[in-house]
């Protein structure tokens, strides 16, 4: 796309993917930092059933669902998309990026600027995932930096980025897919499987995660989880 006829911001939608089990404040930052800087943007979290790349949750979909509907509740902007949890084979991105671009087209809305959130670690292996080329032409990346990663310097992760990479994240709202942009925002160092290594060593994980969500997680005896914690 040509810089004249990227002039005009595009309706904004960009999706959060991840397992959420359990969701956290690391998280719900995220999202935030996201409508600071396009407070016109709709956000979705998204979760996966049977992430490739990861091992099964340990919540149930259900629930994972439930403990998202805990905290999202309050925020109109902040929507949940559960079309993954609906599949039994694992949860690519790509098929699911396709659907949600033809539900845009269908919609009269193909302009939407969509964006897809990774951070740097998931981003560095980017070429692992299933027809991860074709990512791009669906979708706009916007790769969030994690504390304890940074941005392929070589290999043809690197090599992609520097192809489609924007010249400033200003430039994001302009492009409906094919670009990938760089976000430096501070950081919570917290990860679901960091919480649930607190939980099997005895610990608590309180203040890593809302007390609704730590409360819900204690009902049920998610993770190992009793009332005592």
């Amino acid at each position: 796309m040509s810089p004249a006829s990227a002039a005009k911001n595009k309706p904004m939608h960009i999706i959060l993917g991840g397992t959420f089990d359990p969701v956290h404040f690391g998280h719900l930052r995220m999202t935030q930092e996201m409508l600071n800087r396009f407070p016109r943007a709709k956000v979705s979290l998204m979760p996966a059933a049977y992430p490739p790349h990861r091992p099964e949750p340990g919540a149930s979909a259900q629930q994972r669902i439930e403990m998202l509907e805990l905290v999202l509740g309050k925020y109109p902007q902040l929507t949940i998309d559960s079309r993954e949890l609906n599949r039994t084979e694992p949860s690519y991105s790509v098929v699911t990026l396709r659907e949600i671009r033809q539900e845009l087209k269908d919609a009269g809305k193909a302009d939407t600027c969509l964006v897809f959130l990774m951070g740097t670690d998931a981003f560095a292996k980017l070429n692992q995932w299933y027809q991860w080329q074709e990512l791009i032409n669906l979708t706009n990346i916007l790769v969030v930096g994690r504390p304890s990663s940074e941005l392929p310097r070589e290999g043809e992760v690197a090599d992609f980025y520097q192809k489609h990479a924007l010249n400033s994240l200003e430039q994001l709202p302009h492009y409906s897919h094919g670009r990938v942009g760089f976000c430096q925002m501070p950081q919570l160092d917290i990860s679901s499987t960091y919480i649930r290594e607190q939980i099997n060593q005895g610990f608590s994980p309180r203040f890593l995660l809302p007390d609704g969500i730590l409360d819900y997680m204690n009902q049920y005896g998610l993770y190992g989880l009793n009332r005592k914690n």
